[in-house]
């Protein structure tokens, strides 16, 4: 069964405009780069299950997680991200698992579909 959600987000947008005021274009880029899964997450349109995640053993017994792969489709700094990342058990997003960035919305609703 494939669940997808539907999220109304707005306030990422204001707060890439409040790092590029205080940092400027490029130094707001970097951050927004380094910190991508959680900016990404947290500016999700979308999102939809794509199944468990299963850990190869990278983390202790006593670390693991129950972790699930889902898909997002994002509208982050003027442009439209689809990406696939790591989600735990409370909702918080673990790891970006990758990432392709779009101008317009159909392409990245198309990448989205696709997304496995």
């Amino acid at each position: 069964m494939t669940m997808i959600s539907a999220i109304e987000n707005g306030r990422c947008e204001a707060l890439v405009e409040g790092l590029r005021a205080e940092f400027g274009a490029i130094l707001a880029d970097r951050i927004l780069e380094a910190e991508a899964a959680d900016y990404l997450w947290e500016a999700r349109l979308k999102e939809r299950y794509l199944g468990q995640h299963i850990d190869v053993g990278l983390c202790d017994d006593e670390d693991e997680r129950e972790l699930a792969r889902v898909a997002i489709l994002s509208f982050l700094g003027g442009r439209w991200h689809t990406a696939s990342c790591l989600v735990d058990g409370e909702g918080m997003v673990v790891d970006l698992l990758w990432k392709r960035s779009f101008d317009s919305l159909e392409a990245a609703e198309a990448a989205f579909d696709r997304a496995a």
